[in-house]
């Protein structure tokens, strides 16, 4: 697999020939899709992410893939990509989370970032304290993406003291453009954790430390530091 400097890559892994795209969210950390033409299948909820060792950890949840690849010349040196300087000040970082069905086995997931709320919805909107924030349909109705995002809304969250200087207005401009590449919102993803985790990696230059529901384990609602708003939504 080669890539270039646009992001865009393509090469046989094993039998099959696949063209990746990959957007950078922090130095070393990317967003990619992937493409096997010939089998006609996709996945677009991947996170890469360069190891220490230089290795390139590969992870497309949707799909069950996790692999780890080097370079034949040797460890990949993640090259650092400039962002916007932050404007604002430090302000804390939650990952918030609301159980879906009536067995604990789907949860919905957002990022709170200060008092502010980011997360998506089924037809692909994300919507912050405001409203909508951006969206690839204009069909998005419901009372939150009228109303906006607010705590009640969740069932609990994780806070591992994370924190973050980017404004609202950089935060709104991360997630248009998140939505003009993720224009269709699909159950295993791309989906809420997808880009969940993607805004935390904006974020913070890290990736998330919970698994997610596409990876068949327990993710924050499991944890240890979970604090619950609503303990009746516990799945255990």
């Amino acid at each position: 697999m080669t890539y270039g400097s646009d992001g865009n890559g393509e090469g046989w892994v094993g039998d099959v020939y696949v063209h990746v795209s990959a957007t950078t969210l922090a130095p070393g950390q990317f967003e990619a899709r992937a493409r096997i033409k010939a089998l006609l299948w996709q996945a677009n909820d991947g996170n890469l992410t360069t190891l220490h060792d230089g290795t390139l950890e590969v992870r497309y949840p949707s799909n069950g893939i996790l692999e780890y690849w080097k370079r034949k010349a040797g460890s990949a040196v993640p090259i650092p990509v400039a962002h916007p300087v932050p404007s604002g000040p430090l302000r804390p970082i939650k990952l918030m989370f609301r159980r879906v069905d009536s067995l604990g086995i789907t949860w919905h997931w957002a990022i709170c970032i200060g008092d502010s709320i980011y997360e998506t919805g089924g037809s692909m909107a994300v919507i912050g304290p405001r409203g909508v924030v951006h969206a690839s349909s204009p069909l998005v109705t419901s009372k939150v993406a009228q109303t906006g995002t607010r705590p009640e809304q969740f069932d609990g969250y994780v806070d591992r003291g994370w924190t973050s200087a980017q404004t609202d207005a950089e935060v709104e401009q991360f997630c248009t453009e998140w939505v003009n590449r993720h224009p269709m919102y699909d159950v295993r993803g791309p989906n809420c954790q997808t880009f969940a985790e993607d805004l935390f990696i904006r974020l913070t230059g890290q990736n998330l430390e919970f698994s997610k529901f596409a990876d068949l384990k327990r993710g924050p609602e499991a944890s240890a530091n979970a604090v619950w708003l609503n303990p009746s939504k516990k799945p255990f």
